[in-house]
């Protein structure tokens, strides 16, 4: 017999152009479009309360929901490494909780301008970081990647240009992990849960996170669902406030924010955290030796750091503060520029600032360990006979932990481990949940969830790319989080 009539025909595949994908319309004038978006793993059953949840708040916003898929471990089922619908040999297809067949979507979809569902992709579960060399995928659309753990990523642009952010989705399906090492390790990270989309008619877009806790709780702003039943009037546990810089803060940050009305009196927050509220921009160390720097401060007025000083005093008296909400300030790498002043520089060749250069090294001397924080005590006595404490302003002495609702607060981000440099992946390793800030990007890195900014997205010395954005943090009672961007002149639609 020939063996060229009994041989199995070869398979031969390929495409010549791009991906494909699908485009969402905008929505109506005055309308919103919604997204609910999560995962699934095969072979694996949904949490039952948790997609119960999902169902109904995709319900109450009249969302679409998406739901991705991903493979793991096939040689438990069938043939490895195939993802629903591919080109690969299907004789053993996956199998997946019949409860969200009719949701999936493995297919690229647009959902607004620069905003991509990448339902193509297929990640294992087990990946450290899901979204490590998605740098560049899709050019400068965001992606949204179904994926079982909770990641974020910022990506520099040019000026101008924003900074694109790539999100992954937690997931709906049980844990299912192969019991060795690293399957093990990945159970901890495994993030019940999805996000929330929602884009305006002008092409705007917001994503959030909603982390569900273990029982399938979801939390959105003050909304809330347990047990397929959404309540509004939730309280929120923290704000966590990107870094602010109140000198160089962005104006419409500002009346987002903490004007009347805004951010801060609408989720009304238990308690709001405050990372680098002085820029120190006065007497910045960088600009110790620049001669341009020194005049154009001498000209414009803004040489004096006792001034600057005055400025966060009247901001947190006159802005910040509400009678309701406890303000914590938390130990940041600007607020200590203040003492690095006072070793470095010489008061002889400062005379504006040389009476009060004095005095901090003064109280350096008698025993002040943090001088930011007594000098603007000092500020709101001149002020009007008052103190912080006396507007529910709370210091946080270094390395002093403040765990709201099972959640690190206290730490800026800047201090690593062992006198190494901070940043959100050296938190990671601490082995508990925390939001930090300190590095003007935001991030979630396994249990860390680092916010952005305040500040102009450019203030001088981020030349060239910046993955900079106004990302803030809200922590909930149950413990779970979410990070909220601010663009064009929102934070939600």
């Amino acid at each position: 017999m020939d063996a060229s009539t009994t041989a199995e025909p070869v398979k031969v595949l390929g495409r010549i152009g791009g991906r494909t994908r699908g485009v969402r319309p905008l929505p109506a004038s005055g309308e919103v479009s919604r997204y609910v978006l999560t995962s699934v793993q095969n072979n694996t059953h949904v949490h039952e309360a948790l997609w119960l949840n999902v169902l109904a708040l995709a319900s109450h916003y009249g969302a679409e929901l998406l739901v991705g898929t991903y493979t793991y471990n096939k040689s438990a089922y069938g043939r490895k490494a195939i993802k629903r619908g591919s080109d690969a040999d299907r004789s053993t297809e996956p199998w997946y909780d019949p409860q969200v067949l009719e949701h999936l979507c493995d297919e690229t979809v647009q959902l607004a301008p620069h905003l991509v569902w990448r339902g193509e992709l297929n990640i294992l579960p087990t990946a450290t970081n899901p979204l490590s060399q998605m740098d560049a995928y899709g050019g400068r659309d965001s992606c949204l990647v179904p994926h079982a753990k909770f990641a974020m990523q910022a990506v520099a642009g040019l000026a101008g240009e924003g900074t694109k952010h790539n999100y992954t989705t937690g997931t709906v399906t049980q844990r299912n992990y192969i019991q060795k090492k690293l399957g093990i390790l990945s159970e901890q990270y495994h993030g019940y849960g999805a996000l929330l989309v929602e884009v305006c008619d002008d092409g705007a877009w917001f994503v959030r996170q909603l982390q569900a806790t273990e029982e399938g709780v979801l939390r959105d702003f003050d909304l809330r669902v347990d047990g397929g039943e959404v309540t509004v009037g939730n309280p929120i546990a923290a704000v966590t406030w990107g870094d602010l810089h109140v000198r160089v803060m962005d104006p419409e940050v500002r009346r987002l924010a903490f004007g009347p009305g805004g951010m801060l009196d609408q989720l009304r927050p238990e308690v709001q955290l405050v990372h680098d509220i002085i820029d120190f921009r006065s007497r910045n160390h960088h600009e110790a030796k620049d001669p341009i720097a020194a005049v154009r401060k001498h000209l414009d007025g803004s040489e004096s750091v006792s001034a600057e000083v005055d400025e966060v005093r009247d901001f947190l008296i006159d802005e910040a503060t509400r009678d309701w909400c406890q303000t914590v300030v938390v130990p940041s790498n600007h607020h200590e520029a203040m003492t690095r002043w006072v070793k470095e520089a010489d008061w002889k060749r400062d005379p504006v600032n040389a009476r009060y250069y004095l005095l901090c090294a003064l109280w350096l001397i008698d025993g002040v360990k943090d001088l930011f924080a007594f000098a603007l005590d000092r500020s709101f006595l001149e002020r009007g006979n008052m103190s912080p404490a006396d507007c529910g302003i709370r210091f946080l002495e270094d390395d002093e932990p403040l765990v709201v609702a099972g959640v690190e607060l206290g730490q800026h981000g800047h201090l690593g481990i062992n006198g190494a440099r901070g940043n959100g992946r050296s938190f990671s390793k601490l082995g508990r949940a925390a939001t930090t800030a300190h590095e003007h990007s935001a991030c979630i890195h396994l249990w860390n969830w680092v916010v952005g900014t305040c500040t102009r997205l450019r203030i001088g010395y981020n030349r060239g790319p910046s993955s900079w954005s106004h990302t803030q943090g809200i922590t909930y009672p149950e413990g779970t989080r979410t990070l909220v961007t601010m663009w064009k002149g929102r934070y939600r639609a």
